[in-house]
């Protein structure tokens, strides 16, 4: 007897379920069809409310949900979806709990036309951060939309234009600075450490870009005696993330005597990291064009204890000769890494 009436409870309890799930998604389909006929803040309305029931049935039973009530699901989302972000901006709260709730449910059996459409919505995403200056969260939006689309093949195509347009722009700006501080010997060293971090950023979007390559070379070969801290001459920067990746050395070298096979080279050292540095020569390299390393086997460095926010004005290394072209100078300390190209 207490198994038959456990049963019936249970059959009872899904019974119930059964209806409450089958009543919100038919209240969504009432509200969906009222939204196709009205207009206006009536149409807002009804809008929102098949959204809110459809959602109500999907998250009742998350793992058996019928295309149709996926797709329709899907279709509000990204309605309301483009409706925040038409009417209000990309950074209101609402977007990211909507696009949690569209991949939530972007299944193998959603409508590829929907698909298409999310993919549309993260592209405007990321237009918005690309207007702002923020290219690396635009290109995860752009990413996004081309991992989710049906066909990806006009997101690629936008990726790629961004891509093109950053690359040219930063290369330009950079190529202007570097002639502009070519030409005034005495102070353009912070127009050259300008123009090295532009060519950076165009080569962060496409290393293999020719013209931003030979404008990184051409800044290197003009500061090598600076200590490029870009940190002390770009303050417009709107992309913290990729400022951070292009700024990623808080110890600083200059190189005031150049030796290009090895012999005796003099520098110049900032330390502009948390930690005191006690400095040795072995802890310095030079790295030649063929990948070579040569361990400095001897030298001057006064101070040999270098505190925080301190400076080595005047150190001096013995390096072995070398068999081909120096490249850059290298310096290692456990966690601590810096270098410094020569062209």
């Amino acid at each position: 007897m207490k198994c038959m009436l456990r049963l019936l409870v249970s059959i009872g309890a899904a019974a119930l379920l059964f209806s409450c799930t089958t009543g919100e998604e038919a209240a969504g389909d009432k509200a969906y069809d009222m939204a196709k006929k009205a207009t206006g803040d009536v149409r807002r309305t009804q809008l929102k409310t098949a959204y809110i029931n459809y959602r109500k049935a999907v998250m009742a039973n998350p793992n058996k949900v019928s295309a149709k009530l996926r797709n329709r699901f899907l279709e509000m989302c990204i309605t309301r979806a483009n409706m925040v972000l038409n009417e209000g901006s990309a950074t209101m709260d609402a977007i990211p709990l909507l696009m949690d709730d569209i991949e939530g449910q972007l299944k193998d059996d959603a409508d590829p036309a929907l698909r298409q459409n999310y993919s549309a919505f993260l592209v405007q995403l990321g237009d918005s951060s690309e207007a702002k200056g923020k290219f690396i969260d635009a290109l995860k939006y752009y990413d996004r939309a081309i991992e989710k689309a049906s066909d990806a093949t006009p997101f690629r195509n936008k990726r790629n234009g961004v891509i093109k347009g950053v690359v040219q722009e930063n290369t330009a700006e950079g190529r202007r600075l570097y002639e502009e501080g070519i030409k005034d010997k005495e102070t353009g060293e912070e127009s050259l450490i300008q123009a090295e971090y532009y060519a950076k950023v165009a080569l962060y979007f496409d290393s293999t870009d020719a013209d931003a390559q030979k404008l990184l070379s051409d800044c290197y070969k003009a500061n090598i005696h600076s200590l490029s801290a870009f940190l002390s001459v770009i303050t417009n920067y709107s992309d913290t993330v990729m400022f951070r990746k292009i700024n990623k050395y808080d110890i600083l070298l200059s190189v005031t005597n150049t030796a290009n096979k090895g012999g005796t080279i003099a520098f110049r050292m900032h330390n502009n990291s948390y930690n005191p540095l006690r400095l040795k020569p072995d802890q310095f390299s030079l790295i030649d064009k063929n990948g070579t390393k040569y361990q400095a086997t001897g030298g001057k460095i006064d101070p040999d204890f270098l505190d925080q926010e301190r400076m080595v004005e005047d150190g001096r290394l013995n390096f072995p000769a070398t068999k081909a072209e120096v490249k850059k100078l290298v310096y290692e300390n456990g966690p601590h890494y810096s270098e410094k190209n020569f062209y």
